[in-house]
């Protein structure tokens, strides 16, 4: 068995579609310095507003995350940890069909227990931001919840910020650490897993392209997991990577994990229907866990003009 959660992952070639958290919308406060296990409230953030930020979105689907600049990058800016403490930036970011980022600055961290986080969960920018145009990038870096994240992400957070230093953030622990390192990609929800410093870069430049890296995608969070799978399935049967070549219109549970997903291709209906099976290589997924599993994998059973049937 490999040393940790992701080598084993990449040993076992384990395909990354339909993984990605599930979030329609998405907070994330800076947060600068050293994270705990429960980064929101292990990390120096203001108690008062952890517990609201975090108890307001437990009914939501959207996710609450810390981000931070790039160790290299904070280091490189004179003062950059003082203005941190006082001033820091708030990405509020929707990830539907209809994609929208914000990005607003606070003086005090306090002002955001007015701030209503069912905001990121509507199609409709809410106006209490900068609308964002430039995505941003963010690369999971958070060693406490599992250490393939530091190892494998802080190189490729550097990097991205020297290439990208505005666009570029550290992200609190973002789901599936096996799949180390990680890149979400705000505001389109899009996930990449198993990356290095190279892939990472193919990523950024080809999304600058409009296209979507299929190989190394976990799927848009936006979208439940068997409609992940669907999206990335049918883009590979169809050879297309335009980030628009395809929209998901809705998901049907057949149960007995499968599923029938409606989306559109290039302009024409299908139906996909995906079923998740056993890898059949169970392994820990997570470097503090010894209890092997099996992750299951998703393919495609079906795909089948909507007008034929």
């Amino acid at each position: 068995m490999s040393s940790t959660c992701a080598d084993a992952t990449r040993l076992a070639k384990e395909a990354p579609a339909g993984t990605a958290p599930t979030a329609r919308g998405w907070v994330c406060v800076e947060q600068g310095g050293a994270w705990g296990r429960k980064a929101e409230r292990e990390s120096g953030l203001d108690p008062e507003v952890a517990a609201h930020l975090s108890g307001a979105v437990e009914d939501l689907p959207v996710r609450l995350q810390l981000i931070r600049r790039p160790r290299r990058q904070a280091r490189a800016t004179p003062g950059a940890m003082d203005r941190v403490a006082q001033r820091r930036t708030v990405l509020l970011a929707h990830a539907g069909p209809q994609p929208w980022l914000e990005e607003l600055e606070v003086d005090d961290v306090r002002m955001l227990l007015a701030l209503d986080p069912s905001v990121c969960d509507s199609p409709t920018p809410p106006g209490l931001g900068r609308r964002v145009d430039e995505p941003r990038y963010l690369v999971c870096t958070h060693a406490k919840r599992d250490r393939c994240c530091a190892t494998y992400g802080r190189p490729i957070a550097d990097t991205l910020a020297a290439l990208h230093p505005h666009r570029t953030w550290e992200v609190s622990h973002v789901g599936g650490h096996r799949f180390a390192a990680n890149l979400l990609v705000l505001p389109y929800g899009t996930v990449h897993g198993g990356l290095d410093v190279a892939a990472a870069v193919r990523v950024v430049d080809l999304l600058a392209a409009g296209r979507l890296e299929l190989s190394t995608a976990r799927g848009r969070s936006g979208l439940p997991r068997p409609a992940q799978a669907a999206e990335l399935l049918v883009r590979e049967r169809l050879g297309l990577d335009h980030l628009d070549a395809v929209v998901v219109d809705g998901v049907a549970d057949l149960g007995d994990d499968r599923a029938e997903v409606g989306l559109r291709a290039e302009g024409t209906d299908f139906v996909a229907e995906v079923v998740r099976e056993p890898t059949g290589v169970p392994r820990p997924l997570s470097c503090d866990s010894d209890d092997a599993e099996d992750p299951g994998v998703y393919r495609l059973v079906a795909l089948t003009p909507a007008g034929d049937r």
